[in-house]
């Protein structure tokens, strides 16, 4: 009977031969003393990755089901079809969780009144160090917006609270939220989660972050990489603002790119209007200097705080290469029909 089942853990991967056989491994090794299923739906996988699962398969008893849509959001939403728990917890194939990861999720739902629970995604000690430098990066305020950005992810927040957003790599959802909201929204690539949130909010439900519920998340291994996952994630907060409007997106930080090309269109056109483009010239000029000094004083911070030099100079590239990307993935996602 479903009610026998208290978690299913539904995990949607796609070419993560490198990491899923630890995240397999750390899900049956948890302290959890209830019952609880694992179910892994492979997006065709060409790296070898379904084939090491039918090899663990064999070893761990969890449920392989193949996704042939790709999309990660459908890869979770045939999981959730064939889940038989009360709650429906996600982890990616690049992360792996705490042993304490399902216990300290059911500790939560019972003293705290949430719909969902979720916590966050700490770094490898074993990855390698540009992967390090990425993460470390992204929780700057200055890469992210600090406290204006409403996502979880990447932040490391020390205290508990009730968030607006939980991404997918740690979250758990109480089963009949589904119900009410509907499952993930598989025409997004990417942002899936983000959208889900809002619906989530927007019925009137809580999701609570902690920093007991730990899983920890390999990031991108590449600069280029790391690039154009953050142009992917910026096309995804336009394509949730044309599925559901402006208040959407729950903070409109994730439009700054539009706002500032607008306000820089219409200050360049009151200058040219009135004869004062030498004073928008140096504008200009003096507003990127304080954009290079912002830079360097957060780069050298970054590097101080975690005790290591070369972190300063992979921030001076990382921070402008996140501003960048992100905003190309607003502004191309802005102007085209098609997002995707």
């Amino acid at each position: 009977m479903m009610s026998e089942i208290e978690f299913s853990i539904v995990v949607a991967v796609r070419n993560e031969k490198e990491y899923i056989e630890k995240c397999i491994k750390s899900l049956f090794n948890q302290d959890f003393d209830g019952k609880y299923e694992v179910i892994v739906v492979d997006g065709m996988s060409d790296d070898g990755t379904y084939e090491l699962l039918q090899g663990l398969q064999r070893k761990y008893n969890f449920v392989l089901l193949r996704n042939p849509k790709i999309n990660a959001a459908a890869g979770r939403n045939i999981g959730i079809k064939h889940a038989k728990g009360k709650f429906i917890a996600f982890i990616d194939g690049d992360a792996y969780a705490y042993k304490d990861w399902l216990s300290s999720i059911k500790k939560i739902f019972e003293r705290v009144d949430t719909d969902g629970v979720g916590g966050p995604d700490l770094l490898p000690e074993d990855a390698s160090f540009k992967s390090k430098a990425i993460g470390l990066v992204m929780t700057s305020p200055l890469a992210r917006g600090g406290r204006f950005n409403p996502s979880t992810q990447h932040t490391m927040m020390e205290e508990e609270r009730f968030v607006d957003h939980i991404p997918t790599c740690n979250l758990c959802l109480k089963r009949e939220i589904f119900d009410e909201v509907g499952l993930f929204d598989e025409s997004f690539v990417k942002g899936q989660d983000l959208e889900l949130s809002y619906r989530i909010r927007k019925a009137g439900h809580k999701l609570f972050y902690s920093p007991s519920v730990k899983v920890v998340h390999y990031r991108k291994q590449t600069f280029r990489s790391f690039a154009r996952q953050i142009y992917k994630w910026a096309k995804a907060k336009v394509a949730i603002v044309k599925k559901h409007g402006l208040h959407g997106i729950t903070s409109h930080i994730y439009l700054w790119p539009a706002y500032g090309l607008i306000a820089l269109l219409l200050i360049l056109s009151i200058s040219f209007l009135f004869n004062l483009m030498q004073l928008f010239a140096l504008l200009l000029f003096l507003g990127l200097i304080l954009y290079l000094l912002a830079i360097l004083f957060e780069s050298a911070r970054i590097s101080k705080r975690y005790g290591d030099k070369k972190l300063f100079l992979y921030s001076l590239v990382l921070i402008p290469t996140i501003h960048v990307s992100y905003a190309c993935g607003v502004v191309v996602a802005l102007v085209r029909r098609s997002i995707w």
